[in-house]
């Protein structure tokens, strides 16, 4: 798998900083990062990710929406849910905005590699 460019999308910069050093560590670049579902949507469209880890519970607007909004635009992006809620009906509701997998929180790094392994399985 090439080195893949990321958004990082989550309310928390605790969880942002986490994530991106996970990706750097495993050869990727986090281009930039969204605190709210409306700020994924605009940088998604300026800064034009390969990918973007969506959180879900966020303010002004929810994970799950701004998934389906971005999908709309850039339906080739893979977007990976990145979620405390782990329940059954949250992930269900996640791949039917579009997402191509999900990560429980805490974040671990070998969980994040192989997520990325499948969603790019085919490069």
């Amino acid at each position: 798998m090439r080195s893949k460019r990321f958004l990082v999308v989550d309310d928390s910069p605790a969880v942002i900083k986490r994530l991106s050093l996970i990706l750097e560590a495993l050869g990727h670049e986090v281009i930039g990062s969204a605190c709210n579902g409306l700020d994924a949507i605009a940088k998604a469209g300026q800064l034009q990710p390969d990918a973007i880890t969506m959180d879900i519970q966020m303010p002004e607007l929810d994970g799950l929406e701004a998934t389906r909004r971005i999908l709309q635009d850039h339906p080739d992006k893979p977007v990976i849910i990145i979620t405390a809620h782990g329940q059954e009906s949250t992930v269900v509701d996640a791949i039917g905005a579009g997402a191509k997998y999900f990560i429980c929180k805490p974040i671990e790094k070998d969980k994040v590699d192989e997520v990325l392994r499948k969603v790019f399985r085919d490069e």
